[in-house]
């Protein structure tokens, strides 16, 4: 009998000690928090594959609860710009003040470590830092707590194990972009490359485009390959995004295999392998020594070399008929198709393992039980918390005998509540006092539900008190698992498992949902809940809502002239001030720019929103002290109530947005509040807004073109296209009324792309009629600017009408490109590298200059028709004019005039270089009927 108690012990030990064991290690350890910061973007393979096998090599890790993993992204991979690493610097420094300092940083790539440099007061002194990167850029951040990893391309490695599966290889071309880092990479491949050119021909292609590689490397000869090492840009500059996208076309269209050094590369397109680096196998690598880095006191050796992992495809092997047999050892293939006992081999032997240990678990058990008949029923239970452990490893676990009232908590449940004492007993009530009063009615209920056999399994998600005094978060299961013949419950046993990191980590990304990323306000979401929250009490309990819109005066202008980064930090201090000022139950929202929201529930008439909007005029009117520069700033509010001026979200928002503009118009700095004209004048917009839709739907709305010479020849040479709305009695509705409705109210998008798709598919006919290739300009508001996919559409309404994309010309005012440099930078070079050539219209009444436009890629400048006016007239203008043409020629753009009425106009503008001109000395904007028998019967237009 004592054998039979000591095997059952030892048994018991030997399955479940080991998961108790590591539970208890992590148990009421503060959680290590690891910061990620990687230089380029989320959405960048690379980047994305090395965090996500840096996340998965913490998981792994015996104390993966106590480690809290984040991650920021600076987006700036090709280029280091210290004013966005200085924004980044203070949002990180908020950032981490509300969630703790990190334990260990890692950095990957040059800009993460020269951030991590420039802002080291940032971290507390003794945070230790793994860079990964060369040794050059990470320089500046070693010391005792810092390890940096290099990581090199193995371009060497990648041929030999490229000559191991193709020994008839003779010649290599080796393909690099035009990018920063891709003239990098490359100088170091050619270094590598220098001692194979002995028994290897050894070929570069660099300066390509994107067309002509593709069609290149379509009729290699056998023999060859194709070696990439990294191209994001070609020879013109022009990106080849996404570099997955582009090697996969590369490899397909290729007529020899082709191998990357790039995991990324590898697994996402149609390359055949490579010595790989940059993936999640080397991300794995580098989070199991940070792990270590993290466990260790220091000093860290300084530098340690990275190698990558040998890696071929299964698919592109089977492409090239290579069979797998001829992989050599250590060569990983991914993606193949083996045999069934390659395919199952790992799983063929752990099941054979696991039936031996079967075979040997039962043997071992029938000896035992034949002891002794009266141990079974022992066995039985041992045998049923044994599986029930196994299922469970890694939890706590409680067994309730519900007949004979005793309940049992393993080690790892004690643990993780703090609890110290032993044993077994009565002792429920200790569970039960420690579950959220606010919970425990639930929590009861859905036990009940299980004893009474309602449910098959019990499961809820509660707070539990630890010892400490922290409140926990937890998942418990459990079900009955022995019942009487009668189907009382007999016993119970459940699970319990700490998810306060995941719940934290959820109420983060809700919270990132839902507020703005700058000031921490709430967004445009929380706020539209708020709202309807705040009506919903209002209609109960007969309270008014007033809705505050907030708007900077000349907030622009501050961004303009003194920076982003300076209304940035101006935008938070707003927000600091405006605060103070509210009550708990209110609510300050930042709706995008320089606009805010106020939202104040429960008042009890009209004055209580005025006094806060007094207090708020008289907060902001204080100056603004940063960076040496003393601000002086005000506000323009447009106030609507609930139910005085709407009963819905919706309504109250754009009559406190009308209010707001009232205020713009008279002047600024002050407030108003909605009221009975401007419900006149909104009703009028609204129905304007609803005429609008109506004539778009009937097809009332045309294109009119208006000619366009040049000024040295006379010929006809372009044209631009004007909306017009035209009702079927021949009403005509100007432009200057409907747009800004179609702006306001949304139609903006729907009436630029019928103009864009009309203006083209006209152009392409007076190409074919004609035989003339006639350039057309349409107008882009700022709204469709603003507006996501405007590129996607423009591409696609080219290929639909086939409009060569060097004759559509696209006019923006300059209030358009100085709103967002760094934005309106990427979508005009988008609509560039679509084919489409862009013009600054009205150009000199805004606040640009042409200097600054240098750094976008602008074609033509159109003169504003109100320097045009007054030419011979008023020298003042002349100069202008005459400054604008000649500053601009200095930048290679093309100067068009418009409004040019008079002979004497024209000749002025021909004696200082004016190169085009429009205007009612040349035509009048006409129907396209009308324009067709211009080009028909074509005429000089001599100056």
């Amino acid at each position: 009998m004592p054998k039979f108690n000591a095997f059952c012990c030892i048994l018991v030990l030997v399955l479940v000690m080991p998961a108790q064991a590591g539970a208890a290690a992590s148990a009421g350890r503060t959680p290590n928090h690891v910061l990620l910061i990687f230089s380029g973007q989320r959405d960048v393979p690379a980047e994305r594959l090395i965090e996500d096998g840096l996340r998965k090599a913490f998981e792994a890790s015996d104390e993966s609860p106590s480690i809290r993993l984040s991650a920021s992204y600076l987006d700036m991979f090709e280029r280091y710009d210290p004013d966005m690493a200085r924004i980044d610097a203070e949002r990180l420094r908020r950032r981490l003040a509300v969630k703790g300092m990190p334990d260990l940083v890692i950095t990957m790539a040059a800009a993460a470590a020269r951030f991590v440099a420039d802002y080291r007061d940032i971290f507390p002194p003794n945070v230790k830092i793994a860079a990964i990167g060369p040794e050059v850029a990470t320089r500046p951040l070693q010391g005792p707590l810092t390890q940096t990893f290099t990581i090199n391309p193995e371009v060497v490695e990648t041929i030999r194990l490229a000559r191991g599966i193709l020994p008839d290889t003779r010649r290599v071309l080796v393909i690099a972009g035009n990018g920063e880092a891709d003239r990098h990479l490359l100088a170091a491949a050619r270094s590598e490359l220098a001692g194979m050119a002995d028994d290897l021909r050894i070929e570069y292609l660099t300066d390509f485009k994107r067309g002509e590689l593709l069609d290149q490397v379509s009729t290699l000869p056998t023999g060859t390959i194709l070696l990439m090492v990294s191209a994001t840009r070609d020879v013109s500059g022009r990106p080849l995004l996404p570099p997955v996208a582009f090697a996969d076309a590369v490899a397909r269209r290729a007529s020899v295999p082709m191998f990357c050094v790039f995991e990324s590369l590898v697994i996402d397109s149609a390359c055949l392998g490579g010595v790989v680096i940059l993936g999640p196998t080397m991300g794995r690598e580098i989070g199991k020594r940070a792990y270590r880095m993290l466990r260790s006191e220091g000093p860290f050796e300084p530098v340690v070399a990275l190698s990558g992992r040998p890696l071929l495809k299964g698919s592109a092997m089977e492409r090239w008929n290579l069979p797998e047999e001829d992989v050599a050892e250590g060569v990983e293939v991914i993606d193949s198709k083996p045999n069934i006992y390659r395919r199952y081999r790992s799983a063929i032997w752990i099941a054979l393992g696991v039936i031996g240990a079967q075979g040997i678990s039962i043997v071992a058990l029938v000896l035992a039980l034949r002891n002794s008949s009266r141990h079974r029923n022992r066995v039985r239970e041992l045998q049923k918390r044994w599986a029930f452990a196994l299922e469970s490893a890694g939890h706590g676990v409680w067994d309730w005998d519900i007949a004979g009232g005793q309940h049992f908590f393993s080690r790892g449940w004690r643990d993780m509540i703090g609890q110290r004492s032993q044993g077994s007993g009565d002792r429920r009530h200790c569970r039960d006092l420690l579950i959220h009063l606010e919970d425990k009615p639930d929590v009861d209920a859905r036990l009940a539900e299980a004893i009474e056999q309602r449910v098959d399994q019990y499961q809820t998600e509660h707070r539990m008190l630890h010892s400490d005094g922290r409140m926990l978060w937890v998942l418990e299961r459990g079900r009955v698992v022995e019942r009487a013949d009668d189907g009382r419950p007999l016993r119970l046993v459940a699970t319990l498992e700490d998810v306060t990191a995941r719940r934290t980590a959820a109420e983060q990304i809700e919270y990132l949902a839902t507020h703005d990323a700058l000031t921490g306000l709430p967004n445009r979401t929380l706020l539209a809940d708020r709202i309807e929250r705040a009506i919903s009490r209002a209609r109960r309990q007969g309270h008014k809502v007033a809705v505050i819109f907030l708007d900077l005066d000349h907030f622009k202008q501050i961004n303009d002239t003194l920076g982003h980064h300076i209304g940035d930090l101006l935008l938070v201090a707003v927000a600091g001030r405006l605060m103070p000022h509210l009550r708990e139950a209110d609510t300050v929202s930042r709706q995008g720019g320089d606009e805010f929201v106020v939202l104040l529930p429960e008042l009890a008439e009209a004055g209580d929103a005025a006094r806060v909007c007094d207090k708020l005029m008289c907060e902001l009117a204080d100056p603004v002290q940063f960076d040496g520069h003393e601000l002086r700033i005000s506000a323009s509010m447009g106030v609507a109530l609930f139910p005085d001026d709407g009963n819905d979200r919706e309504t109250l928002l754009q009559k406190a947005d009308v209010a707001l503009y009232r205020v713009k118009d008279s002047g600024r700095r002050g407030y108003r509040f909605f009221s009975a004209d401007m419900n006149t004048e909104l009703n009028d917009l609204i129905g304007l807004d609803t005429r609008l839709s109506t004539a778009l739907a009937a097809g009332r709305m045309q294109l009119w073109y208006q000619p366009q010479y040049d000024l040295a020849s006379g010929e006809l040479c372009g044209v631009e296209a004007l909306m017009r709305w035209i009702e079927a009695d021949g009403e005509s509705i100007p432009p200057g009324r409907f747009i800004p409705v179609a702006e306001q109210f949304g139609q903006i998008h729907e009436l630029g792309e019928f103009a864009l798709r009309t203006a083209c598919a006209e152009a392409r006919r007076w190409q074919t009629d004609f035989n003339r290739a006639i350039p057309v300009a349409v107008n882009l508001s700022a709204v469709q600017f603003r507006r996501p996919g405007l590129t996607a559409m423009l591409e696609g309404i080219l290929a639909e009408t086939g409009l060569p994309p060097f004759l559509l010309i696209l006019e923006i005012t300059e209030s358009v490109i100085m709103e967002d440099e760094r934005q309106t930078q990427q979508t005009l070079r988008a609509l560039a590298n679509a084919g489409a050539r862009l013009a600054i219209d009205d150009f000199g009444t805004g606040y640009s200059s042409l200097a600054y436009l240098k750094r976008f890629p602008v074609h033509h400048l159109k003169i504003d028709r109100a320097f045009v006016k007054d030419l011979g007239r008023d020298p003042d203008d002349e100069v202008i004019v005459r400054t604008i043409i000649q500053l601009g020629h200095s930048l290679g753009l093309q100067i068009v005039a418009e409004g040019v009425e008079t002979p004497e106009q024209s000749r002025i503008l021909l004696r200082h270089g004016c190169d085009l001109a429009q205007g009612f000395l040349y035509g009048r904007p006409e129907p396209a009927a009308v324009f067709r028998r211009r080009l028909a019967e074509p005429q000089r237009h001599d100056t």
